[in-house]
């Protein structure tokens, strides 16, 4: 096979891999090296600060030894083979940067032999990349789920960013769909690299009684496996400390049910994430570690997959949670038999993932037991709303920056504009939609100067807060307007 035939071949094995991304990576061009991590090319990966970067992304090889039924490269799914040698491949990422197609380059493979002999190859591109070539693009790097310590912590001494893919949101559904892998293989792999990356776990206080709501909006029983699990292979929970300076995770095993009785809650993602701190003796991957969860290929629910999301934020520091709509690869009777990815159900739980992430929400706020699926036709935030709708108006002049995020149509940006504006003088309505306030959605839930502009209704309600369906009417995004009320049917039994 020629090399055009190899590149064709791998790269679009690599497709079905949506934890790519550049955000966070600063590492800078020497004098004589080639590339630069800091600055964007031309290409489709997109970073958090808004940059647009190359990346060549590649399969070193798609045999596979694994039978993963979501996967295309299952060794029992018949398809075309290839693979590069390392240094086949280190020549095509440096003619490729040389010709400008690319600024970085996002390294897997599928499992050759074994994880540990597969993770070499992958490494040795990635050193000979650094050492020879002096290559200082950005480099994203697959460990293999069952690599050993050893190799998970040499791939980060190479690599800007690495990722784990847990692609199963449960233990049952990852010995039912993808046998060869365990959980501590994925989970083993992850928490080395929280540690290598300087991360220093979230303290808690001492234990208290916890609301029943937020015990009944916890762990989802479709996931956490009994107490009597056998340990290193439940899925990871954070567990609230028995006393004050416990490391939270220290203990990757589900919180037994007595204990999530009296402990307490666990803190938003956006709070441990503005008080977390960092070895700045350990310095490997400056961009972190993401990992990917397969959406629809298992029967969980929308909120068993937040809710381990927001448990993955916590524990092991993942900078991002990629969501993957299962796309069908060839029938397999371990898979659901499905048209189309659910694209719609993947695009929610990207929204909620960033209410995780910048809005202060918690996983047992956006859904809970009586409610685990996302609406297909609202977004996450406006479905919060209408559920909480005791919590409005906001008063503009005077509400906090947590409370301005709370509002449908302002983010943190426009959150963060209100409050220096009206520092310096009073507010006005017609200012808003300057200041980036979606106002089709937000004018129903907020007041300026105890007043709705447009209305004049007063601050005690506005006609609309005492009209939940109306108001679901108002809401709804255009696209989804004629679509069912809720998501599809998932097809499964049990789900």
């Amino acid at each position: 096979m020629n090399l055009t035939d190899k590149i064709g071949v791998l790269a679009d094995a690599a497709k079905y891999d949506a934890s790519c991304s550049t955000a966070g990576s600063a590492r800078k061009n020497t004098p004589g090296g080639l590339g630069n991590g800091a600055v964007g090319g031309i290409c489709h990966a997109w970073a958090a600060d808004g940059r647009c970067v190359a990346l060549l992304k590649v399969l070193l090889s798609n045999a596979c030894a694994y039978d993963c039924a979501y996967c295309v490269n299952r060794r029992s799914n018949d398809v075309r083979r290839a693979s590069f040698e390392p240094e086949e491949l280190v020549r095509l990422i440096i003619d490729f940067y040389r010709r400008n197609y690319i600024e970085g380059v996002f390294l897997s493979s599928g499992v050759v032999g074994c994880p540990d002999g597969t993770m070499e190859r992958l490494i040795a591109v990635a050193r000979t990349l650094r050492t020879r070539e002096r290559f200082n693009g950005y480099i994203h790097l697959k460990v293999i789920p069952g690599a050993s310590e050893r190799l998970t912590l040499e791939a980060a001494r190479w690599a800007d960013r690495v990722s784990v893919n847990i692609e199963l949101p449960s233990a049952a559904s990852l010995a039912r769909v993808a046998p060869d892998k365990k959980p501590q293989a994925i989970f083993g792999p992850m928490k080395v690299l929280a540690a290598a990356s300087g991360f220093e776990a979230p303290r808690l206080a001492a234990p208290r009684p916890a609301p029943a709501a937020a015990l009944e909006a916890g762990w989802p029983s479709s996931v956490a496996p009994e107490p009597a699990a056998t340990p290193g292979e439940a899925w990871p929970m954070p567990v609230p400390a028995a006393s004050a300076g416990t490391n939270v995770a220290a203990a990757p095993s589900p919180m037994p049910l007595e204990a999530a009785r009296t402990a307490q809650p666990l803190p938003s993602v956006w709070e441990a994430r503005k008080t977390r701190t960092r070895n700045p003796e350990a310095p490997l991957i400056p961009a972190g570690q993401t990992t990917q969860m397969v959406v629809g290929a298992s029967p969980e629910s929308d909120a068993a997959i937040l809710t381990l999301a927001e448990n993955l934020y916590l524990a092991y520091d993942v900078r991002r949670v990629y969501y993957s709509a299962f796309v069908p690869t060839g029938p397999d009777p371990r898979l659901p038999s499905v048209g189309k990815p659910p694209l719609a159900r993947e695009h929610r739980l990207y929204q909620a993932d960033w209410l995780f992430r910048f809005y202060g929400f918690k996983a047992s706020e956006i859904l809970d037991p009586s409610r685990p699926f996302l609406d297909s036709r609202l977004d996450p935030k406006s479905d919060w709303a209408l559920r909480h709708l005791e919590f409005f108006p906001i008063e503009l002049e005077t509400a906090e920056y947590s409370e301005l995020l709370r509002v449908p149509g302002v983010g943190p940006r426009s959150a963060a504009k209100i409050v220096k504006a009206r520092r310096q003088s009073p507010l006005r309505a017609a200012a808003l939609p300057k200041m980036g306030i979606v106002m089709r959605r937000a004018k129903w839930f907020i007041t300026v100067g105890g007043k709705l502009s447009d209305t004049g209704v007063p601050e005690r309600s506005p006609w609309m807060l005492e009209n939940p369906e109306a108001l679901r009417g108002e809401l709804l995004d255009p696209a989804f307007r004629l679509a069912p009320s809720m998501q599809a049917e998932l097809p499964w039994d049990d789900a």
